[in-house]
């Protein structure tokens, strides 16, 4: 478990190297675990001033979060101040592979591999290279190879999440330029099965640390056609195993009950689904077979493959008109999210997820809009982790959903991850499962 101290000691830990300010690799300052999740919220500025004027030397520019991604605005200029620290030479990076290559810190951890504030250091300048699978890779080594260094274990967390609970394929590297090298979907996941939605231009241009690799930005001339946010028109799910979901969560709540305290900023009375042991194996096969080739197949600018998708976190979600009814309107810290329905509209009133600003792909120059979006049991809707939504409010009846928070696995330069730790003769961390916050129900 992480204290609440422990990710603002391990910013100030890891840019030791760097000089301050501070890397902040989460966003919003943190809290105990297990009471950690994505989600930021819009409507507190003055909370949120708040915490960055106490925050650790030059402050955040935002509220700082458990979900990975890059350092504030002050943090960055600092960095441009002092030229390209990961390189040999004082000669500027040309590319993100060059920035994220730090081989003065990696001789030091092959060197010195008891060193943890070195570890620290290592995966801290590929994060700023925006080599995040390479920084996972590198924190996760160094928290199994000194097991009582918390920071490192508290790192690891921060950019790998639950993953280890839940079914992921080999890594891979990337084709040039990340171009999609997935074979067609079938017709289940293809466009047509789908109902298209688009996002401003200027919300999927604007880099989000919770983007982590995906360079929306490049390629905003396919995504307006294609659309950004995603309604599946048919079941991908058998409605019959979603019924089953729910009859097994609720028999674990009787057990155990609802936890109601798991998220900061926008807490859900939920389940993580990898506390329900009947669910694991199914929930993988789902992973495996369906779930991750549509998400790829959503979104081939930024997917190119399904084998770099991770599981951030995944968790059964109980709406009730007479309890909790509705989310408020928050972003995720995650590069994609989606929901899946568990049981059909018929059975309750409202509902849905409430976007802030979308309109239907092919609609011309219609302005965008709030709209509810919502699926039968078995549906999904998917979307960028960074925009603005919320859960619609239930007025009557149970609405159940499984929502998914996902990131990719993946390096800005394109390569194999696990490339870094290689080249200095390390292996991968043998077993993740440690390194996950539900570890005792893992084992």
């Amino acid at each position: 478990m992480m204290a609440a101290p422990l990710l603002a000691a391990l910013t100030l830990h890891a840019a030791a190297a760097l000089s301050p300010p501070a890397l902040p690799l989460a966003r919003r300052p943190p809290q105990p675990a297990p009471s950690i999740l994505m989600a930021k919220p819009r409507n507190a500025p003055k909370r949120r001033a708040a915490k960055a004027a106490s925050a650790s030397p030059g402050g955040f520019k935002r509220a700082a979060s458990p979900v990975p991604g890059l350092s504030s605005a002050q943090y960055e200029q600092a960095l441009a101040h002092h030229g390209a620290p990961c390189g040999p030479s004082p000669r500027p990076a040309r590319h993100a592979a060059d920035r994220a290559r730090p081989r003065p810190t990696a001789a030091a951890v092959a060197s010195s591999p008891s060193d943890g504030t070195a570890w620290l250091q290592w995966g801290a300048l590929c994060v700023k290279g925006k080599e995040y699978a390479e920084a996972e890779r590198i924190f996760r080594k160094g928290a199994e190879l000194l097991p009582a260094d918390q920071m490192l274990s508290a790192a690891a967390l921060t950019l790998g999440g639950d993953s280890a609970a839940y079914f992921h394929a080999a890594p891979e590297a990337r084709a040039a330029g990340g171009a999609r090298r997935a074979p067609p979907p079938p017709p289940s996941l293809a466009d047509e099965a789908f109902t298209s939605y688009a996002a401003p231009d200027e919300q999927m241009a604007t880099w989000d640390q919770a983007d982590r690799a995906a360079a929306w930005e490049r390629r905003l001339a396919s995504l307006s056609p294609r659309g950004v946010v995603h309604q599946s028109k048919a079941p991908l799910l058998e409605p019959e195993d979603c019924a089953w979901v729910v009859r097994e969560v609720e028999a674990h709540a009787e057990k155990v009950g609802w936890t109601k305290t798991r998220h900061v900023q926008a807490p859900t009375t939920d389940i993580p689904v990898s506390q329900v042991p009947a669910l694991r194996g199914w929930f993988d096969e789902q992973l495996r077979d369906t779930l991750f080739p549509m998400l790829a197949a959503r979104y081939p600018e930024a997917i190119a493959s399904p084998a770099e998708l991770r599981v951030m976190d995944a968790f059964v979600v109980r709406y009730d008109a007479r309890e909790q009814a509705s989310l408020p309107m928050h972003i995720d810290e995650n590069t994609f999210s989606f929901t899946i329905a568990l049981n059909d509209q018929s059975e309750y009133e409202g509902g849905g997820t409430m976007f802030a600003q979308i309109r239907p792909v092919g609609a011309g120059q219609e302005p965008f809009g709030p709209a509810v979006l919502n699926a039968d049991a078995g549906g999904v809707v998917t979307f960028p982790g960074k925009l603005l939504h919320g859960g619609n409010t239930v007025t009557k009846g149970r609405r159940y959903i499984i929502p998914l928070f996902i990131y990719l696995d993946a390096n800005a330069s394109g390569k194999k991850p696990g490339y870094l730790l290689r080249s200095v003769g390390f292996e991968e961390a043998s077993s993740n499962a440690a390194l996950s916050r539900y570890a005792a129900g893992l084992a």
